[in-house]
């Protein structure tokens, strides 16, 4: 079996060829995707199958960011790679976090636009194109996500249906945000706001956003930029994911704290404690449970980010 640091190697060769080549025979690149990835090898494939099999007019590259992963996703990269010319694979090594891995791949892009998904989503025909014009009118833009093609029916509704209606999230109702695995912006804009911020895992995203607030610099939601998402299914993954999400929200509190622009609200989230107890019998079916262990999770998670943050979010 080929070692991941032959197929790397075997990458270099190829990148360098194909470099080469651009310089003769290819246009400016537009479009550079970033899709970061950590130990996705059960579901790279079906998202690199959506991103190669984008039709398109534009010139663009995709290139697939590696964050310490102990899988097979080098080697699904790479494989990918020696194929479909639009493919590198960077290495985002020196640690594992999310936003350090996105500037890795936005500094080993070429492109003006930039696009970015999760290995874990598959992007919908046309995904590219709706990015790249939305891009072409605003600085930042984001999409919705489809729920029922990767999730079982009973997991698409345990959380309502907003993130399918509604083209940008809000924090709480503050300032709209960007869902953080479809998304896009313009390169000088990344820039001028200093790319993504590190140690703000999983709300980097909202951290993101909330400067875009502070500066002036609208964030739009384009319909047609949409991308099939994939929740957690057990109960031990959403307990993770919603406590992880639940006890990073005070950060951005304090953040909207600090600036002075606006008081976010304290008790914001009562109702959701009092339909903890009135669902509680709900867990008795899947989508019950998988209702209940979000909504609790989340809560947990934001007492406990209140205290750490100084912020009383509740």
């Amino acid at each position: 079996m080929r070692t991941v640091g032959k197929l790397a190697d075997r990458l270099g060769v190829l990148r360098s060829v194909r470099l080469q080549e651009r310089d003769d025979t290819f246009a400016p690149m537009q479009v550079s995707v970033i899709l970061c990835a950590h130990n996705e090898e059960r579901r790279l494939g079906e998202q690199l199958d959506a991103l190669v099999s984008q039709v398109t007019n534009r010139e663009w590259e995709l290139v697939v960011v590696d964050n310490r992963s102990t899988d097979r996703t080098v080697e699904i990269a790479c494989e990918y790679a020696s194929v479909h010319p639009r493919v590198r694979l960077v290495a985002a090594s020196e640690r594992a976090d999310k936003s350090y891995a996105m500037s890795v791949g936005v500094a080993s892009s070429c492109a003006e636009l930039l696009a970015f998904c999760d290995g874990d989503d598959i992007v919908c025909p046309g995904w590219i194109d709706a990015i790249a014009d939305g891009l072409e009118v605003h600085e930042v833009v984001t999409g919705p996500h489809e729920l029922d093609l990767l999730n079982p029916r009973w997991l698409a509704d345990s959380r309502g249906r907003s993130v399918e209606t509604e083209a940008t999230g809000t924090f709480v109702g503050l300032f709209p945000t960007l869902r953080g695995a479809n998304w896009g912006v313009r390169r000088t804009t990344w820039d001028s706001l200093g790319g993504m911020r590190e140690n703000c895992h999983p709300v980097e995203d909202l951290e993101f956003s909330f400067r875009c607030w502070v500066l002036g610099i609208q964030i739009v939601g384009v319909p047609q930029a949409v991308v099939h998402y994939r929740y957690r299914s057990t109960v031990a993954e959403l307990w993770r994911q919603g406590y992880a999400y639940g006890s990073h929200r005070p950060m951005v509190a304090r953040l909207v704290s600090d600036e002075g622009r606006a008081r976010v609200p304290r008790f914001s989230g009562w109702r959701s404690w009092l339909l903890l107890v009135a669902r509680f019998p709900s867990v008795a079916t899947r989508q019950g449970r998988a209702s209940w262990t979000w909504v609790l999770a989340n809560r947990v998670g934001q007492v406990v980010g209140s205290i750490r943050y100084r912020v009383v979010m509740l």
